[in-house]
Formats: C-alpha cells, sequence, structure tokens
C-alpha cells in the first residue's frame, strides 16, 4: 500500500467516525432503547457463555434468559408499579401541607432577619419567595401526572427493550464475527487487546455499579421504612440510582430524605435518625461492597471524571451521566494502549534499519 493510499484511508476513517459520531447525537432520542438494550444484553453475555458450555444450544440459551427476564418484570411491575402509583398520589396530596410548613417557617425567619437588619423590610423578599415557592408546588403538583405518564411509557418500552435483548444475543457472535472478518490479520491482535482492555473497565465499573446501586437502594428503603419516613420507596429508587453518580450521587438520597422527614416530623430528632442511618448505610457500601465489586476502579481523576459526566449529560441526558466515566475510562486506555503499540513500532522500524 502507497503511502497516498494510507493517507486517503486515514481521512477516511477520520470521516467515518465524524459520521458515525454525528448521527449518533442527532438520533440521541431514539438511542435510549437500544443503549439499555445492548447494556443488558452486555450483562447477560457471560450467563448465555455459561449456559453454552453445557452443550446448550444457543437459541435454547436465549429462550431459557427470556423467560427469566419475562418472570423478573412481571414480578416488578406487578409489585412495583401499583406502589409507585399510590405513593406519587400521596405526595401530591402532600404538597399543600409542604407548602404551608415552609411559609410558616418563612414568616419566622423574615421576623428574626428584619429585626437584625431593619434595612430589609424596604424589600419584599418574603413575598417573593413565598411566590417563587409556591409557583415551584404547583408546577411540580401538575407534573406528577406527567411522572405517571412517565412510568408507563418506560415499562411500555420494556416490551421493546427484552426483544432488542433477546435479538442481540442470539446474534451476538455472528456479528462480532462478521466485524473481525472484515480486519485486515496484521490489525487482529491490536484489535482483540482493545476489546478485552474495554470488557474488562466497562464490564467491572458497571457490574459493580449495578450491585452498588441496588444494595444502596434497598437498604435506603427498608432503613427509612423502619424509621417512618414517607416515600420510602420513591427516596430509595432515587438513591439507588444518584449513587451511580460520583461524589455527587451518595448526597442527593440523603438530602431528598432529610427534606420528607423534617416535612413529615417537623423535628431534629428525625434528622439524627436519617443521619444515622445513611452513615450506616455509606459504612458498609464504602468497606464491604466497593472492595468485593471494585466498581470504581477506572483509573481516571476527578477533573476528568466531572468532565465526562457534564459531556455526557449534555449529550445524552441522564443516561450519558451514568455511561460517561467507563467510556471514558475506555478511551484513556486505548488512547493509551496505541501510544504504546506506536512507541513500539517505531523502536522496531529503527532497529531494522540499523
Amino acid at each position: 500500500m502507497t503511502e497516498s493510499l494510507k493517507n486517503r484511508m486515514f481521512v477516511l476513517l477520520i470521516l467515518v467516525f465524524i459520521i458515525v459520531c454525528l448521527f449518533l447525537y442527532f438520533a440521541r432520542e431514539i438511542l435510549a432503547p437500544f443503549i439499555i438494550a445492548a447494556f443488558i444484553a452486555y450483562i447477560m453475555y457471560p450467563l448465555v457463555v455459561k449456559l453454552e458450555a453445557y452443550c446448550i444450544k444457543r437459541w435454547v440459551c436465549v429462550v431459557i434468559i427470556g423467560i427469566l427476564l419475562l418472570a423478573i418484570l412481571t414480578s416488578l411491575l406487578l409489585i412495583l408499579i401499583p406502589l409507585l402509583i399510590s405513593e406519587f398520589d400521596k405526595l401530591k396530596n402532600c404538597f399543600p401541607e409542604y407548602y404551608e410548613y415552609i411559609s410558616n417557617h418563612l414568616v419566622i425567619i423574615k421576623e428574626k432577619l428584619e429585626n437584625s437588619l431593619p434595612v430589609l423590610k424596604r424589600y419584599d423578599l418574603y413575598d417573593v419567595v413565598l411566590i417563587k415557592i409556591k409557583e415551584f408546588f404547583v408546577s411540580e403538583a401538575q407534573k406528577i401526572p406527567n411522572y405517571l405518564i412517565n412510568i408507563f411509557s418506560i415499562f411500555s418500552a420494556i416490551v421493546l427493550i427484552p426483544m432488542l435483548v433477546l435479538f442481540m444475543l442470539f446474534n451476538a457472535d455472528k456479528s462480532i464475527n462478521t466485524l473481525m472478518a472484515m480486519l485486515p490479520s496484521r490489525h487482529i491482535e491490536i484489535v482483540l487487546s482493545i476489546v478485552y482492555e474495554m470488557d474488562t473497565l466497562f464490564g467491572r465499573f458497571i457490574r459493580g455499579q449495578l450491585l452498588e446501586a441496588s444494595f444502596v437502594g434497598i437498604m435506603s428503603i427498608i432503613f427509612l421504612s423502619v424509621i417512618g419516613v414517607n416515600f420510602a420507596l420513591i427516596i430509595g429508587i432515587v438513591a439507588g440510582i444518584a449513587n451511580i453518580i460520583p461524589y455527587l450521587g451518595p448526597f442527593v438520597g440523603l438530602f431528598v430524605a432529610l427534606l420528607v422527614g423534617i416535612f413529615q416530623f417537623h423535628t431534629i430528632g428525625i434528622v439524627v435518625k436519617i443521619l444515622i442511618a445513611y452513615a450506616i448505610i455509606q459504612f458498609l457500601d464504602n468497606n464491604f461492597v466497593q472492595p468485593i465489586v471494585v466498581g470504581r476502579n477506572v483509573n481516571l481523576g476527578p477533573v476528568t471524571m466531572v468532565f465526562a459526566m457534564l459531556t455526557g449529560a449534555q449529550i445524552f441526558g441522564f443516561l450519558g451521566i451514568i455511561f460517561a466515566v467507563p467510556i471514558a475510562a475506555i478511551i484513556k486506555a486505548i488512547f493509551i494502549m496505541l501510544v504504546q503499540k506506536y512507541k513500539t513500532v517505531s523502536v522496531s522500524s529503527i532497529n531494522g534499519s540499523v
């Protein structure tokens, strides 16, 4: 292959990469089911491999997994949907009570501030803040039916996602073999090294994060239910999902639980109980769950992780936040691997010429 042809191929690959990135960006609104399906298929693929090791045919393995997924999803739907609808309805009815509680305390704060700083009497800060809070509660109460509709739309997507998962699992080996056949033989080694590194980083991070998020969510529901805090299921789900986000995530569930607890009990005692509960959850998570699953060991600095999450959020929303860190780690690993490969080739060329 001549040098000019190599340059043209390199430029063509860059153009193809740019086109693929642009397509993914503009089609991001419809990609969510496919991304979720690919994610589930990736998680389930080791199970397919293990079942095949017992001389079970691929289609039988896929049918078995499909039946298991259907049973799990049906059970979750029958249990979760009624509970979530009940809690959202109860939350909507509690909004007037929360608004009255905040407005009463704002009056007390206003009087104390105006006694300390008489100049504040010239400004209607209390009225402005109260109007904003009222607008917030009214708007959020109006959005609750939309939240319920979104729940049903999410679960309706569950009809599509399992089908995509089963198709992906059934055709996984064929797709991989087709891609490998398209590669020149001299590049197979480096491609396999990259794929292995991607699988190691992504699999370790995602499987670990799933286990950790499930642990935090379930423990939050149990502790808040024991304490007697309302909406324990909603708060637990929020805490589990938010825990996936590095640094900020663990505080989201705590903040929501504290707000609901204060509105419900109006005492400092509930704050202490919630703080103790979440301290126990974080202690168990940091000292037992994380060391076992090794879910956060992706060799990225804090600045890089924050930048990756903000970029992912800007492009793909919440899904972008979840997958930004492992993808950034994969890009970093691939870059380091390619640089090392380039150095090896350069050294070999120099030694050959000498």
